[in-house]
């Protein structure tokens, strides 16, 4: 079998159809089995799950007692029984197919395609040209697209090899950023990918979307940020990919900063992001990189960035 897609599942009801539809839609025969993790719905969202199971052997349902989307995903990641495994939430005709005939040309270890958002987010369509990937060189190319266009942090743009992937697991115990550290987990085992010039999947934006998302602390933040920073720097290094990571490195920080919930805060998180510009640099490169939030940097002290903080959130509330 070719590809194992695991769905998690949590009061989606109102979308879980069209989502499952999308795949049956793929028309793969016996090259592909859908594992529907019901992550304790309250909704109607089990009984959908169990009616498209008695309907497609090739679909199972596991009713699981709730954890959050990293829980439900590791159990079906621990029951994928094809040789590639893949998440979703809905995607167009004809991806699979395409990645098992590139498969068919040239096997690789992972392959990666694009998406669209809705309601459109960072100009709504994202996807790379294209091509075969072999090689460090090769690789840090691809990743350093796939940062700039927001395509290495999903899961659900990526078709990962069973094999050493199948043995990463999501951390559970937050919820900021959790696929893209197993992202990052799986491409260090990466030697080959195929990149498919498709923006096949679907991220739909629910207002309820997330199994668990809560306000995450600005420790948690630098935390994994840092982790982050230390992942990517796991993979083949290039001088274009070390900078576009350390610059990402930066923006994480600086989002620890909005994450703060009092003046003392900020300040504490304000230097610890002027401390790794210290150690670092490139602070000239991030206040480019910020774009219209460039302003942030105006003045690049402690009191001279926590004055534009403040000013720029006074701003937001009178545009609004």
């Amino acid at each position: 079998m070719f590809l194992s897609v695991i769905i998690p599942v949590y009061n989606a009801a109102p979308y879980l159809r069209r989502c499952i539809n999308s795949v049956v839609a793929q028309d793969m025969g016996g090259e592909l089995e859908l594992l529907l993790i019901d992550d304790g719905s309250t909704d109607a969202s089990g009984t959908v799950c169990d009616e498209y199971s008695s309907k497609y052997g090739w679909i199972h349902t596991f009713h699981i007692a709730n954890g959050g989307v990293g829980a439900a995903r590791n159990y079906g990641v621990e029951r994928v029984r094809g040789e590639y495994f893949t998440f979703i939430d809905v995607i167009d005709p004809g991806l699979y197919k395409e990645a098992l005939r590139l498969h068919g040309v040239q096997p690789a270890d992972l392959y990666v395609f694009g998406y669209k958002d809705y309601p459109a987010r960072h100009g709504g369509r994202h996807s790379v040209p294209q091509r075969f990937y072999a090689g460090g060189e090769a690789l840090a190319q691809l990743y350093l697209q796939m940062k700039q266009d927001y395509l290495m942090f999903p899961v659900y743009n990526k078709i990962f090899k069973t094999g050493d992937c199948g043995r990463c697991r999501f951390a559970t115990g937050i919820h900021y950023y959790e696929d893209y550290l197993f992202s990052l987990d799986c491409l260090k085992n990466v030697k080959t990918a195929w990149a498919l010039d498709m923006a096949a999947y679907n991220y739909v934006h629910h207002g309820k979307e997330h199994l668990g998302g809560k306000h995450t602390e600005p420790d948690v933040v630098v935390a994994v940020a840092r982790e982050i920073k230390r992942r990517s720097e796991l993979l083949f290094q290039t001088k274009p990919l070390a900078e576009c990571t350390l610059l990402e490195y930066y923006n994480n920080l600086l989002h620890s900063v909005d994450c703060c919930g009092s003046l003392k805060q900020r300040t504490v998180y304000i230097r610890v992001l002027l401390d790794e510009f210290k150690k670092y640099g490139h602070k000239e490169d991030f206040r480019r990189f910020l774009g219209r939030r460039r302003m942030l940097l105006s003045l690049p002290t402690v009191c001279g960035v926590l004055v534009m903080c403040y000013l720029r959130i006074i701003l937001l509330k009178l545009s609004h």
